[in-house]
């Protein structure tokens, strides 16, 4: 089977464009989805955003793949990373130290904010976890804080 990153860049957008609107699909493609938001063309980048926002959730068998995502320098591909290990939920749960490791300071608000709403999603917590989401609670960026705080509350 093809992968989205060995079609050409028409192939892709329009293939992303399909995905878009087929989430089960896309569900299927959910680590080929966040590789996209690496891509070079902003059309590609703005598709796989558009097909990764109608998912509901991976599939638990990528968590690991997905989860390789979360340290990327790419802020986008962090961030959705983030959000689909949050949306699976408590079968997230092997995954705890790598989403708690994005609340690091030098993560972009956005990447944190998510790394927080994640560890929310999760259940219980370890304490390392916890310390994160503790410091994560005074950061000066009233999400951040809320977001963390709301993990600590749920944990």
């Amino acid at each position: 089977m093809t992968t989205l990153t060995q079609l050409t860049t028409s192939e892709r957008v329009a293939r992303l464009q399909t995905l878009a609107n087929d989430s089960d699909t896309a569900a299927k493609l959910a680590v080929e989805l966040i590789q996209c938001l690496t891509d070079s063309d902003e059309e590609v980048r703005n598709w796989a955003n558009e097909a990764l926002e109608n998912l509901e959730s991976p599939s638990v068998s990528d968590l690991a793949n997905i989860a390789k995502f979360v340290a990327s320098s790419d802020d986008d591909a962090a961030f959705w990373a983030l959000k689909l290990l949050g949306r699976l939920g408590e079968q997230a749960q092997p995954q705890e130290a790598c989403i708690a490791a994005a609340l690091k300071q030098e993560r972009a608000v956005q990447v944190r904010q998510n790394a927080a709403w994640a560890l929310s999603k999760l259940g219980s917590l370890s304490d390392e976890s916890q310390k994160r989401l503790q410091q994560a609670a005074k950061d000066s960026d009233a999400r951040l804080a809320h977001l963390a705080q709301q993990a600590l509350n749920q944990a």
